[in-house]
C-alpha cells in the first residue's frame, strides 16, 4: 500500500478557480501534516533524552538515595550513644525525622525508614500523612468547593482520584441539567452539526472498513498489514481523526490526490471544521506536553526545544546530583566522627542565630 500526501497542488489553472473552501481544505490538510512531523520528531527526542537520562542520571540518584539511607541509619546510631546535650539530640532527631521523611516520599514502603522516623517523631510517618490528606481536603473543600469529608482516602493518589470523580460527576450533573432547558437556536445548530460531522466520519469508515477487513484477505503478510491498518481507521473513527480516515483512503487508492476538488460544498465545509478541530487539538497537546517537559525539567520558555537544550538539561542536574553526593559524603564524614558531630551541631546553631539576627 503506497504512501501519498493529502496535499495535492493540481494545475494553475485549477488552483486559480479553486473555491475558498477547497483552499482552506488543502491549508489545513498541510497544517495537520506539519503538527503530526512535529509530534513524531518530539516523540523521538523524548525517548531519546529518556534513555541517556536513564543511563546517566538513575545511578547517581541510585547513589544518592543510597547515600541519604546511611545517613538517617548513622545519625539513628548515634541517637543510642551517651554524651548528647538535649539541644543537640533534638536537632539529630530533627535531621534523621526530616530525611526519612523525604525518603519515604518516594519510597513509602521503605520499612526501615518508617520505623527511624517513628521511634524520633512524636506522631507516626502513618500519622503525620494523614494529617496532610486532611489538610488537602481542607484545601479542596475550601478552594473548590469538593467536599471529600465521606471519602476514604489513604494516599494523596486517592485524593487525586477522587477530586477528580467529583469533578466528572459535578459535570455530569452540570450538562443533565443544561440538557433539560431549552436549548437555543445556536445550540441547535452546533448539535447538527457535530451530528452531521459524526456521519461523516461514520460514512468513510464503513468504506474503508469494508475495503481493509483482514479476514478477507487469503495472503498471510497482507492480511497483518490490513490488520494493522484497521486498528488504526478505528483508534481514527474513536477521536474523530477525519485526517487519518482520508490517509487510509488515500493508500487503498479509494480517492485521488484532487479529492477536495471533487467534494460538495456542505461535505467539504463539514471537512474543514472537523480538521480545524483536529487541528487545534494536535496543536494544544504537543504544546501542554512541551509546557510538562520544560517545567519537569527546568528548562526556559524563551526558546524551542533542541537536542542541544535537553543535552544540556542532563548535563545540568548530574552536576546538582554529583554535588549532592559530595555534600552527603561530607556529612557522612563528620557523622562519623562524634567530636566533629558536636562542633558541626554547635556551628549551626550559630548559623541559625546570625539568619535570625539579620531577619530583624
Amino acid at each position: 500500500m503506497s504512501r501519498k500526501s493529502l496535499v495535492h497542488l493540481p494545475r494553475k489553472a485549477a488552483r486559480e478557480t479553486a473555491s475558498p473552501d477547497q483552499v482552506r481544505f488543502r491549508y489545513l490538510i498541510d497544517r495537520i501534516e506539519k503538527a503530526k512531523r512535529a509530534r513524531a520528531d518530539w516523540d523521538e527526542l523524548v525517548v531519546e533524552f529518556k534513555a541517556t537520562h536513564a543511563e546517566r542520571i538513575h545511578p547517581l540518584q541510585g547513589t544518592l538515595r543510597q547515600l541519604t539511607r546511611d545517613t538517617v541509619f548513622l545519625i539513628d546510631q548515634l541517637l543510642d550513644q551517651k554524651g548528647w546535650s538535649r539541644v543537640d539530640r533534638e536537632a539529630l532527631k530533627d535531621i534523621a525525622r526530616h530525611t526519612a521523611s523525604m525518603l519515604l516520599d518516594v519510597n513509602p514502603n521503605d520499612v526501615e525508614m518508617r520505623t527511624i522516623f517513628d521511634r524520633h517523631s512524636a506522631m507516626s510517618f502513618q500519622e503525620k500523612k494523614q494529617e496532610e490528606i486532611e489538610g488537602l481536603k481542607e484545601h479542596a473543600k475550601e478552594y473548590m468547593g469538593i467536599d471529600l469529608d465521606d471519602a476514604e482516602i489513604e494516599s494523596e493518589e486517592d485524593l487525586i482520584e477522587r477530586v477528580y470523580e467529583r469533578m466528572k460527576e459535578d459535570e455530569a450533573r452540570r450538562q443533565e441539567r443544561s440538557s433539560e432547558r431549552p436549548k437555543s437556536k445556536r445550540q441547535e445548530r452546533a448539535e447538527a452539526s457535530a451530528q452531521n460531522a459524526k456521519q461523516v466520519l461514520r460514512e468513510i469508515y464503513r468504506k474503508l472498513a469494508s475495503a481493509v477487513h483482514p479476514d478477507r484477505e487469503a495472503d498471510a503478510a497482507r492480511r497483518a498489514e490490513k490488520n494493522e491498518l484497521m486498528q488504526q481507521i478505528n483508534r481514527a473513527y474513536a477521536t474523530n481523526d477525519l485526517f487519518t480516515l482520508l490517509e487510509a483512503q488515500m493508500r487503498l487508492e479509494l480517492i485521488d490526490p484532487d479529492h477536495a476538488s471533487k467534494i460538495s460544498g456542505e461535505r467539504l465545509r463539514q471537512f474543514n471544521r472537523l480538521l480545524s478541530q483536529q487541528l487545534e487539538s494536535a496543536t494544544e497537546e504537543l504544546r501542554s506536553l512541551q509546557s510538562a517537559f520544560r517545567v519537569d525539567y527546568d528548562i526556559p520558555y524563551s526558546r524551542t526545544i533542541t537536542a542541544r537544550d535537553l543535552h544540556l538539561a542532563t548535563q545540568r542536574r548530574a552536576r546538582e546530583i554529583r554535588a549532592h553526593i559530595q555534600q552527603q559524603k561530607r556529612f557522612l564524614e563528620v557523622l562519623a566522627n562524634k567530636s566533629a558531630t558536636k562542633r558541626w551541631l554547635k556551628e549551626q546553631r550559630r548559623f541559625d542565630d546570625d539568619w535570625d539576627e539579620d531577619e530583624y
